[in-house]
């Protein structure tokens, strides 16, 4: 009788092994335009067919709000298990978690706070720091300890989180370099977190502090650093910028590891690594 039963169960657990769970996960990337982002979604196909028990569900937030509330829409259409988002309006973030939630639906958020998501980020003042204190060993020992002037490519929209790694390069720099900037001599500006933009804006700025021959520019991200760097080229003023970003894409490796680069380094966040964390959790949830 022991036999017979052992010999049952084994068959049971064979057969229910093949019905294993399956859940169905809605990822919507930041945009499938910058070469970061399309890491983190690669990071997370690649983990997804590790797990073998993931049926993915991919949308493109467009670096758009309006964009990532159709895309949450679509995602509870379907019947998704979970959502990981990626997107960049701050904004949007109240509806977008009120849809997930009174569907009942489990939300992580990538980078940018969503109230009531489960957030996943780096430390972004630290990160933003250790560029900054790079930048301004690199400006001691070459331009004699002093800027004339300092670009800031940010990203407002996105909110507090990410302009803690603007402040985090502000003030690693101010506090390292031999001669600390003015104020005034610190502009802001909206890169709106595209390469293009930032060539757009910096384009715009340059005119405007022509006497600047020594000019610092901290960026959100390492296109919006190359963005700069191409403004000044296209200006005839290459020599007199050096920036620094974050993220240590491929592009932004690259970019680093030219010859005479002006790109002076970014912060590593290693985001095809991503998914090894997001979905085992949004499981997990």
């Amino acid at each position: 009788m022991k036999k017979h039963f052992l010999t049952v169960l084994a068959i049971f657990m064979a057969f229910s092994a093949g019905f294993a769970q399956t859940y169905k996960i809605g990822f919507a990337n930041l945009s499938e335009d910058i070469a970061f982002t399309q890491l983190v979604r690669e990071g997370i196909e690649r983990k997804a067919a590790e797990m073998g028990n993931i049926e993915l569900v991919l949308a493109d937030n467009k670096l758009d709000g309006a964009t990532a509330l159709s895309n949450t829409e679509n995602f509870i259409t379907q019947g998704v298990d979970g959502i990981i988002h990626f997107q960049t309006d701050q904004a949007f973030g109240n509806v977008i978690m009120a849809r997930a939630r009174k569907a009942g639906i489990p939300v992580i958020a990538i980078d940018i706070p969503m109230p009531g998501a489960v957030f996943f980020g780096a430390d972004n003042y630290y990160a933003g720091q250790l560029a900054g204190e790079a930048l301004a060993a690199w400006v001691n020992e070459n331009w004699d300890g002093s800027a004339d002037a300092m670009l800031v490519l940010e990203l407002p929209q996105s909110g507090p989180i990410p302009a803690a790694r603007m402040q985090g390069m502000i003030e690693g720099f101010q506090a390292n370099v031999n001669t600390a900037l003015a104020e005034d001599s610190i502009i802001h500006l909206d890169s709106k977190n595209t390469q293009e933009e930032s060539f757009r804006v910096v384009s715009d700025t340059l005119p405007s502090i022509p006497n600047a021959k020594k000019i610092v520019a901290v960026t959100i991200n390492d296109g919006t650093a190359q963005g700069a760097i191409a403004a000044a080229e296209a200006a005839g003023r290459r020599d007199q910028i050096i920036a620094v970003g974050q993220g240590a894409d491929p592009t932004g490796l690259a970019a680093i590891a030219a010859d005479d680069s002006r790109y002076l380094g970014s912060t590593g966040y290693f985001p095809e690594n991503y998914g090894d964390k997001l979905l085992p959790a949004i499981v997990d949830m």
